[in-house]
């Protein structure tokens, strides 16, 4: 029996192919997708049905399911259901090669500290593969190097009834107790233990992925720390147990296995009062962090990420709300605006071999520009899509595909492309992209130091 169904962003499968894929009848299948829907749809931005059992995470038709434009995984009825990016839907690559460019992505996003020679070990995985599996192993991998470190210990709090004191006694509890209680002394006090909540975790995740898990990799990693967690508390964790972890000095080099168990736990719906099952995001909002952390990590300039700022003059409103403006990025030097750069997760439409772009998209960077420039200075445009293979590849020998200025006269936008390619080629930097944007950077940066002089 298949256990583990693909599909990519947007992509439809009719029920006949899903029914040989999952070995399921239709009614199965599509209780399968309304628990999945029911269980995310606190994450959902734009739907328009109250019914979100068919349109969240996937939309349920009659004779289909569609993925929409969110990403990741999810593990229910002992069913792996992944959905991956759409620019990375070519047959050049294999499925594991798809699933580390897009686990590269997570970590630039999100900041998992994932090394590229862990995911170097993940490839050599003849299994089948899923993003699953791969968070697994990366969480199993990683405790385990930090554990041959040194196992974390950390005072505990321990309540108690004892026939002698030790540390505190709890005052009030004790006068409260009937004479046949005083015999035994409520007593308060703290121990240096390896027990504590961060290591009950990180044991409730190794329990539960080491029956979940069929690579066998994992169930040799797993079976590692399953005899190094013996002696800590087995329990059921709940969302308030994540929320009660602070990381510290002492314990900050175990924050990376943490983010992966969480993760995990989700998927799997083993975090008791989290409402959702599973890990998806938003591809437009990941792609947004993922530039971000690209232009962080690479650009010798202070990045603002979602600067934002309101449409209308304060003074001048009448009876109107004012609107926040967000736009992704602004690049600053010495606290100077220099650009506005907007990503979007599009497809560019052409017209007679020219870039097509929506009037809505054209406004709205035109206005983070405007809002931004000055009278003496003006800050340029940037737009960022994301090229793969076929999608949005342009034949051009830098990732510049379009430029023009306003019709102010004063206010040029650049359109650039990110090659996604790299993710799955290199460690995800598109050095043309970075070059690029330098190049412009340092040319604005140049002007507005010539109308200063």
């Amino acid at each position: 029996m298949n256990n583990t169904l693909t599909f990519y962003e947007h992509q439809s499968i009719n029920f006949e192919d899903l029914k040989e894929k999952l070995n399921l009848s239709k009614n199965k299948i599509v209780e399968l997708f309304k628990t999945i829907n029911r269980k995310n749809k606190s994450i959902v931005k734009d739907n328009e049905y109250e019914e979100n059992e068919y349109d969240s995470i996937f939309r349920i038709y009659y004779n289909e399911i569609k993925a929409k434009h969110y990403v990741g995984f999810v593990a229910v009825d002992n069913k792996v259901i992944q959905i991956l990016p759409k620019v990375f839907k070519n047959e050049d690559y294999s499925d594991i090669e798809k699933i580390l460019a897009f686990v590269k992505m997570m970590n630039y996003a999100y900041n998992l500290n994932i090394k590229e020679q862990e995911l170097a070990k993940v490839k050599n995985e003849e299994s089948k593969t899923t993003i699953l599996e791969v968070f697994i192993y990366l969480f199993a991998y990683s405790l385990l190097k930090e554990i041959g470190r040194g196992f974390y210990r950390e005072y505990v709090r321990v309540r108690e009834e004892k026939k002698f004191l030790k540390g505190k006694l709890l005052i009030d509890k004790q006068i409260r107790k009937l004479p046949h209680q005083r015999h035994k002394f409520s007593i308060e006090y703290h121990v240096f233990t390896e027990n504590n909540l961060l290591n009950q975790i990180f044991y409730y995740t190794t329990y539960i992925s080491m029956k979940k898990t069929k690579w066998q990799i994992n169930k040799k990693l797993l079976s590692e720390l399953m005899l190094i967690f013996d002696g800590i508390n087995l329990r059921k964790i709940t969302i308030h147990d994540f929320k009660k972890v602070h990381f510290i000095r002492l314990n900050e080099r175990f924050k990376k296995p943490f983010n992966l168990a969480k993760i995990i736990l989700s998927t799997f719906g083993e975090v008791e009062g989290e409402d959702a099952v599973g890990f998806f995001v938003d591809m437009n909002d990941l792609f947004e962090k993922f530039i971000c952390s690209i232009l962080s990590k690479n650009l010798d300039f202070e990045i603002r990420y979602q600067d934002s700022f309101d449409l209308f003059k304060k003074e001048t409103l009448k009876g109107l709300k004012n609107i926040q403006q967000k736009p992704d990025y602004v690049i600053y030097k010495n606290n100077k605006p220099l650009l506005v750069l907007d990503a979007k997760y599009k497809e560019i439409k052409k017209e007679n071999g020219k870039i097509d772009l929506s009037s809505d998209i054209l406004r709205q960077v035109y206005t983070y520009a405007k809002y931004y420039s000055t009278n003496d200075k003006n800050v340029n445009a940037v737009l960022i899509f994301p090229k793969y293979k076929n999608y949005n590849s342009f034949r051009r020998e830098n990732p510049i595909i379009g430029e023009a200025t306003f019709f102010d006269n004063e206010i040029k936008l650049y359109v650039l492309t990110y090659d996604m390619e790299k993710l799955i080629t290199g460690d995800g930097i598109d050095e043309e992209f970075i070059n690029c944007l330098n190049t412009l950077i340092n040319e604005q940066n140049y002007l507005i130091n010539l109308s200063n002089i």
